[in-house]
């Protein structure tokens, strides 16, 4: 009987391992089987361009070789600009990937090029700046588990600033009682590796807040990349309708205080940034040239 007993439980130790075992092997086997998902990147192109922000689409496809489906749980990403950490984020998307099947994603990014400017004043000077992109795709995938994918992208970027526009001078060419004929002078300097055209400016233009002229320039003005153009504003003023206050400003040897406000149309040779209108508020002191 004692005999009995003992073969008994021998056989039934044996019959657990060989079972454990089994579904061990039958666990690799289907681990085995089982592949992670494929991530590429597809397109990286520039959707969106201004002196304010540009605009980054990335397009990736997500391929699932497994015959069962899978989720798309979320992605994180981490934007660099000349290897330094600009952007970094997560998106849960909850996405399925059916079996053998496809899924595009796409990714959008917008940058603010002053905050690029303060974070990396070294990119200030820059016409292009690298950019590298790292991206990590985690899916829910039967037996395997939670898996991270991580894939980047690298490429180019332009760096576009702001033209600027300057006082330079005003020049009084004629005074009479009946009015006076006047020159302001400006200059717009182009910090950019591209070229522009002045296409026209809307101004208005006081002294001391007085009124001096309002209007618009259609002169053409072409303002190479890196650097500066004049632009000159013929005025004239007739006393009978601006009155004898304007007449009085002009007619005294003190500094004149100026109000200069309007905007600029421009045309650039980049083919994303075709056309712009640029506002400029200028104030300050100035002399008056005879």
């Amino acid at each position: 009987m004692q005999q009995s007993q003992t073969k008994f439980t021998i056989l039934f130790i044996l019959l657990i391992i060989i079972g454990f075992c089994s579904c061990s092997i039958l666990q690799t086997t289907i681990s085995e089987k089982v592949k992670e998902p494929k991530v590429d990147f597809i397109d990286a192109k520039i959707s969106g361009l201004s002196f304010e922000k540009i605009d980054l689409l990335f397009d990736l496809k997500i391929f699932n070789p497994n015959s069962i489906g899978i989720k798309l749980a979320g992605l994180d990403y981490d934007f660099l600009l000349d290897g330094n950490r600009f952007i970094k984020g997560n998106q849960d998307k909850g996405i399925e990937i059916p079996s053998k099947g496809e899924e595009n994603i796409q990714l959008p990014l917008s940058l603010a090029f002053m905050d690029i400017y303060q974070i990396f004043q070294n990119l200030r000077d820059k016409g292009m700046s690298n950019y590298q992109i790292k991206c990590g795709f985690s899916f829910d995938v039967p037996i395997l588990g939670v898996v991270r994918i991580p894939v980047s992208k690298s490429g180019e970027v332009p760096m576009v600033k702001l033209p600027k526009i300057s006082f330079s001078s005003l020049k009084l060419d004629k005074l009479t009682l009946a009015g006076a004929d006047m020159k302001l002078s400006l200059k717009m300097d182009n910090p950019n590796v591209f070229s522009m055209i002045l296409d026209s400016m809307q101004y208005d233009f006081k002294l001391n807040e007085q009124s001096i002229i309002s209007g618009l320039s259609n002169k053409i003005i072409n303002i190479n990349e890196k650097s500066e153009s004049n632009i000159d504003i013929p005025i004239t003023i007739d006393f009978l309708k601006t009155g004898a206050a304007v007449f009085q400003i002009l007619n005294g040897n003190k500094d004149l205080n100026y109000q200069l406000n309007g905007n600029v149309d421009l045309t650039t040779s980049l083919p994303l940034l075709k056309q712009a209108k640029i506002p400029f508020n200028l104030s300050g002191k100035t002399g008056l040239l005879r």
